[in-house]
């Protein structure tokens, strides 16, 4: 069910030409040119201010005074439209349309009214036109939400998608974009999955599908019975034992004394596979580092490096490891690729003033906590109001709470 789509930009699309144009339509046929004027004006002074009831009240009464007059039924359509009066909004925007045809942006607000209402195949040519032609970034806005809504309506959600692809590239900060194309996504890959299940319900797809959906909502054993399915099935299947290693750190999170033999000899089957998986070598060799083992720790993150050069938290990682083999002038130069690839990495700032503090460079290190605490600060504002999704990979971590500094 689609959420509405916010319309009170709609009073910058059409609102000032039609009022610019007003005056003319009544100058060609006026019944009484000071009565039309006092409404015209009262009803523009309650659009204004946002009184769309005593807007209509005046452009109602125009109507009836100059029944011909295209800009005031267009007028009335966008108010009826601001007020979510769509039924009423349809017949004032094809009145003015049927009057004067030119009138500018009518047949986009006609289309969403249309859309509004579910009526999408007349909505649809005229929404895809001002989606792809209108030089107005507001109302090509809008278009496009109305668009993605009326494909998802037909049945079209591949088209749906590729609306709501360009729509994420037009308007990239828009929330109600970011909104709807979320939803739409989602709605799109569990139609997909489900699609899967009809045309291939033993396969080895299918199996990993359900692994992934599982791992996802933190069912990890549910998970780890999917993946074994599909290496069942599929014994060389890249990723799948990456998977299992994944899912058994994650159920194992909560219990420190775990043992992770297990998903070390899955990390260590993956490589077997696939040498140049980064993410799996990535994996073991935070699980040798931990365990105090840093040599082997060292030549595993340099072997995800070099398959995957901008592998942050391998960068992280391997820095870690330098500074524990007391080599903190080789960790240096890691760290800092690893704030050039995210310059929001806290870690990575606070392993760096451990590098200095080891270098004996006080200024340094100084500096180099101030930039931790202000990002740690960002960090927690931004997770306390957003909850952070998954990892494909176990994120660096402090291993404990260091000092806050001034």
């Amino acid at each position: 069910m689609w959420s509405p789509v916010r319309r009170t930009a709609c009073l910058v699309v059409v609102g000032v030409s039609l009022w610019c144009s007003t005056h003319a339509g009544f100058a060609q046929q006026p019944p009484d040119p000071a009565v039309l004027q006092q409404h015209a004006a009262a009803g523009e002074k309650a659009l204004a201010e946002g009184r769309y009831a005593d807007a209509e009240r005046e452009y109602e009464r125009l109507r009836q005074l100059s029944p011909r007059t295209a800009e005031v039924h267009a007028r009335l359509g966008l108010i009826y439209f601001q007020q979510g009066k769509f039924s009423e909004a349809i017949p004032r925007l094809r009145d003015a349309i049927r009057l004067k045809p030119g009138l500018p942006k009518l047949d986009a607000l006609l289309a969403m009214s249309l859309s509004e209402l579910g009526q999408y195949d007349e909505a649809l040519p005229p929404l895809k036109a001002a989606f792809s032609q209108s030089a107005d970034p507001v109302l090509r806005r809008m278009a496009g939400l109305h668009l993605q809504r009326a494909y998802t309506g037909l049945g079209r959600d591949g088209d749906a998608v590729e609306v709501a692809l360009r729509l994420s590239r037009l308007y990239p900060d828009d929330p109600e974009v970011l909104y709807h194309s979320g939803r739409l996504f989602a709605n799109f890959a569990y139609l997909q999955t489900m699609k899967l299940a009809d045309v291939a319900p033993e396969s080895v797809w299918l199996h990993q599908a359900a692994g992934e959906a599982n791992e996802s909502q933190g069912f990890y054993d549910a998970a780890i019975r999917e993946y074994r399915q599909v290496l069942a099935m599929a014994p060389r299947r890249p990723g799948i034992h990456l998977r299992i290693g994944r899912a058994l750190l994650e159920r194992n999170k909560d219990t420190p004394s775990a043992d992770p033999a297990e998903a070390r000899e899955a990390f260590e089957q993956e490589l077997a596979i696939d040498p140049t998986n980064a993410n799996a070598a990535y994996e073991l060799a935070e699980l040798h580092r931990k365990a105090g083992e840093f040599e082997a720790a060292r030549d595993l993150f340099q072997q995800a490096i070099t398959h995957y050069p901008g592998f942050e938290h391998a960068l992280v990682g391997l820095a870690r490891t330098l500074i524990a083999l007391g080599q903190p002038a080789d960790a240096v130069p890691r760290l800092d690729a690893a704030i050039k690839a995210n310059p929001e990495n806290e870690v990575a700032y606070y392993q760096l003033a451990q590098a200095y503090r080891a270098l004996g460079k006080t200024a340094e290190q100084e500096e180099a906590l101030a930039d931790f605490n202000r990002v740690r600060s960002l960090r927690a504002q931004r997770t306390a109001a957003v909850p952070q999704p998954k990892r494909d990979v176990t994120p660096q971590s402090l291993d404990i709470k260091p000092p806050d500094r001034d």
